[in-house]
């Protein structure tokens, strides 16, 4: 059998626990989602949760996702995020009231000791 395998990077991690609950999602559109963006019931990347008339978030995508490859993702819905390394790989200003207010589940943390 053959397959192909493409590299997009290395994987980031921006859980902050061990313990966290996802759902099963797909990526809408041909253009690569960075892990870290909350993804709306669509599968498109909401930049902004708290702005009027957004979407609402269902997940926070884990893994970077190429839909041209694999629209097939994992959402996190319940667990605890270092908020610095999800804004830094993801490309996004989130705010933890934006997360939280959009995602309940998720604890966004910004004093953890190591943050690169």
């Amino acid at each position: 059998m053959r397959y192909a395998n493409t590299t997009y990077g290395g994987i980031v991690e921006f859980l902050a626990a061990d313990d966290f609950v996802a759902i099963p999602g797909h990526i809408a559109g041909s253009t690569a989602v960075k892990a870290g963006s909350p993804i709306d019931a669509d599968g498109a990347v909401v930049e902004d949760p708290t702005a009027q008339g957004a979407e609402t978030p269902v997940g926070i995508l884990l893994y970077d996702v190429d839909p041209t490859h694999n629209p097939n993702c994992a959402l996190l819905v319940q667990g605890v995020v270092d908020l610095t390394k999800m804004n830094a790989h993801s490309g996004l200003t989130l705010t933890a009231a934006g997360i939280n207010a959009a995602l309940p589940g998720i604890i966004c943390r910004t004093n953890i000791g190591v943050n690169s």
